[in-house]
């Protein structure tokens, strides 16, 4: 009987590192060994999911809601049954909320120092530079003051109002129903 050996799959690294809680994160894994087979897997701890080939060295998976938070091993497979030993570590981080903006109103120029309030603002993420604020569809980094607080500058925007959400991994943004409004200030 024929028998077809498989390369090794090493993992160099993945991004995000790390997902909320609730899963959904869309994560890359970069590494050597890595093909475009129908049976390619990523393996979040025990759960595994469906991966597909981005390029050479490259697949991506979407990350399942895991039992807890906290940091899950991470491997990948071509053949759905022989997963990678390569010790990557993936972190699921806890729910995101969003509670005030103050203030809740600026110039339409932008500029405004914002206080951002909320919860699970994790210092880890900052630490990586992926803690974000969103004004409508413009991102602007956010500094992590603790897990209850964020400041932002607000961007220029239109007069009206912006949806604002909060990110601590680039690509998942809160939607807590804050709002920034933005007001065309008279010069004197």
């Amino acid at each position: 009987a024929p028998y077809t050996y498989e390369s090794i799959i090493l993992i160099q690294r993945v991004e995000p590192v790390l997902g909320l809680h609730s899963g959904g994160t869309l994560v890359t894994v970069y590494g050597s060994g890595l093909s475009d087979a129908p049976a390619a897997r990523c393996r979040f701890a025990d759960a595994s999911v469906p991966a597909r080939l981005l390029a050479a060295g490259q697949l991506e998976c979407t990350s399942p809601r895991p039992p807890s938070s906290g940091y899950v091993a991470l491997e990948v497979s071509t053949t759905g049954r022989d997963f990678s030993s390569s010790g990557v570590h993936f972190e699921y981080v806890q729910p995101v909320a969003l509670r005030a903006l103050e203030p809740a109103r600026g110039p339409v120029g932008g500029g405004t120092f914002v206080n951002v309030t909320g919860s699970g603002f994790s210092a880890r993420s900052a630490q990586l530079g992926s803690v974000w604020c969103r004004f409508n569809a413009t991102p602007v980094a956010a500094a992590w003051v603790r897990t209850t607080e964020l400041h932002c500058i607000a961007p220029a925007h239109g007069a009206g109002v912006a949806a604002v959400g909060v990110t601590l991994n680039e690509q998942q943004y809160t939607s807590d129903g804050a709002r920034f409004e933005y007001e065309v200030v008279a010069a004197h």
